[in-house]
């Protein structure tokens, strides 16, 4: 996109989105590494109210005095990247939750690899609501560098995984729900990316 494709204000609605998508995240691994289920229902009210926080800042567009169909078409297609980002969470919630009701265990390098993932995730929401929140080209690069290599490693923990399972080292419902989750970091990132790409202001 061109320069100024996106205003503070609009910078700003969508940096507390991305704060409450982060938040989205933080219960959802307080809740996969103590194996139990305490956060997850909040978890979801707060998809519900992000997605509301979502419908207000897209509705509030054509009220926005001096927006232009530039910045208009901007907006909804950021967006739509944080729309999956959320999705993505909601993918790996119901994973925990999967997790958690059948008492399913993962391997030590399962829980390895998501630890990458989860950590990963956790920086690349901060750093894009840091991005969001300066709304300038300022750590562009290393945003989208940082969000290809957290993409390469869910790429190399699916190959790892599949060689675990067709070790026997997996059970088939592990070897599902990791996989789930596994795809759904590898979206979410995705979209991460997608969003620093898009959103440039100098």
């Amino acid at each position: 996109m061109d320069k100024d494709i996106l205003d503070d204000n609009s910078c700003l609605d969508l940096y507390n989105i991305v704060l409450e998508l982060k938040n989205m995240l933080d219960g959802i691994a307080h809740d996969f590494y103590r194996h139990r289920e305490e956060y997850l229902s909040k978890v979801e009210e707060l998809s519900a109210t992000t997605v509301s926080s979502m419908k207000k800042s897209v509705l509030q567009i054509p009220l926005i005095r001096g927006t232009s169909v530039k910045e208009a078409a901007g907006r909804y297609e950021v967006m739509r990247d944080l729309e999956h980002i959320r999705l993505g969470l909601g993918k790996i919630m119901r994973a925990t939750q999967d997790k958690v009701n059948r008492s399913v265990l993962f391997s030590n390098w399962a829980v390895e690899e998501l630890n990458v993932l989860f950590s990963g995730a956790n920086d690349s929401l901060a750093g894009l609501a840091g991005y969001l929140r300066q709304c300038s080209e300022k750590n562009r690069d290393r945003l989208e560098a940082e969000a290809d290599m957290l993409i390469k490693n869910c790429a190399r923990f699916t190959s790892q995984h599949e060689e675990r399972f067709m070790k026997g080292i997996c059970t088939p419902e592990s070897a599902d729900i990791y996989q789930s989750m596994l795809d759904a970091f590898r979206d979410i990132f995705r979209h991460v990316k997608s969003c620093v790409v898009k959103v440039y202001r100098s």
